[in-house]
């Protein structure tokens, strides 16, 4: 569990579930995340070993943040994440404010490098990385078939331990 001034970042349990699942499967997540629409079964499996975002003063989830094996990196200590927040939530800086946090906790767990990958059209979230530090590798083209059979090109990002202690 992480906790920043107006969040707590922990792993989700089944009694979130039913809350959560309206953010999960909104129009507004699903159209910038490679997901489908889940069940309560699929989506507890999705946030039990990942972290959703908790606001402190009514105990509303709100967000989640998940943590994976960069796959598009080989033979060092890295990790690619991925986030999403109710509609009704952002531009509210919540999620500035848990990924700044999640970051200092997975570069203290020996995490060299940091990824993220954001559809091309998803300018609110490269804003987010770019203001925290991350730099554009590059982009996929014709990459990823997102919700409702739309293809997106893929923008890649990193963020290296030795930037985000600077």
């Amino acid at each position: 569990m992480l906790e920043t001034e107006r969040l707590i970042l922990r792993n989700g349990k089944q009694e979130d579930i039913h809350d959560f699942l309206g953010i999960r499967n909104s129009a507004f997540v699903l159209k910038y995340n490679a997901m489908e629409i889940c069940d309560e079964e699929q989506l507890f499996k999705e946030i039990s070993d990942n972290f959703v975002l908790e606001r402190k003063f009514d105990h509303k989830i709100i967000g989640f943040i998940g943590i994976e094996k960069d796959m598009l990196r080989y033979g060092v200590t890295s990790a690619c994440i991925s986030y999403y927040l109710d509609e009704k939530e952002a531009k509210h800086g919540y999620m500035s404010e848990a990924l700044k946090s999640m970051l200092s906790y997975l570069f203290e767990q020996g995490i060299e490098i940091v990824g993220a990958r954001v559809f091309v059209g998803n300018d609110a979230s490269v804003s987010l990385l770019k203001k925290l530090g991350f730099t554009h590798e590059g982009t996929l083209r014709h990459a990823v078939q997102g919700y409702g059979g739309i293809i997106y090109d893929d923008q890649l990002f990193s963020l290296l331990k030795e930037e985000w202690i600077k």
